[in-house]
């Protein structure tokens, strides 16, 4: 099962991987901050498990290229992004069966920071409680679920079984 840590660990925990990179996505797409947990990956997308979560089950999808505004974002990379972020949420509902999942394209006109990042992508979050906010996803107040290497794993596994058939 699981872990919540604080965010405080949490943050700690991640400075600790990989520091404060200047692109925290591209940082991540060149595997420079930790662990990555790829469901599905090509030149130009990264589909991934994010390794510090507000519900367990939660997607990212990634542009590889660096674009940080929908202004510089190639319309087909974008149409692209959606259409596997789509795949991924039927995938997270075939396997996790939550009430719902949350797709969201967030991002930060502040910088780099926990949960977001200038470089443009999009969240897959599965749902599990009728009451379940986007304050609640979004926030790390409440702590935040990491995996031990095996359970990223039994995951991985589990979304990659059906992957192809979401």
């Amino acid at each position: 099962m699981p872990t919540l840590i604080s965010r405080d660990e949490a943050l700690r925990r991640i400075e600790a991987e990989g520091g404060a990179p200047e692109c925290l996505m591209c940082a991540i797409v060149r595997r420079e901050v930790g662990a990555v947990h790829a469901i599905a990956e090509d030149a130009t997308m990264l589909v991934m498990l994010p390794r510090y979560v507000r519900r367990w089950g939660h997607v990212m999808v990634v542009p590889k290229p660096h674009v940080t505004s929908f202004a510089e974002v190639d319309p087909t990379l974008w149409a692209r992004a959606n259409a596997l972020a789509h795949q991924a949420a039927r995938m997270v509902e075939r396997v996790m069966r939550p009430r719902r999942c949350y797709v969201a394209s967030t991002g930060s006109s502040a910088g780099e920071m926990t949960q977001t990042s200038r470089h443009l992508h999009v969240h897959v979050i599965p749902l599990y409680e009728a009451d379940d906010r986007p304050s609640d996803v979004f926030s790390w107040s409440e702590g935040i679920y990491v995996g031990a290497p095996e359970e990223w794993a039994e995951l991985q596994a589990r979304y990659r079984a059906v992957w192809d058939a979401s």
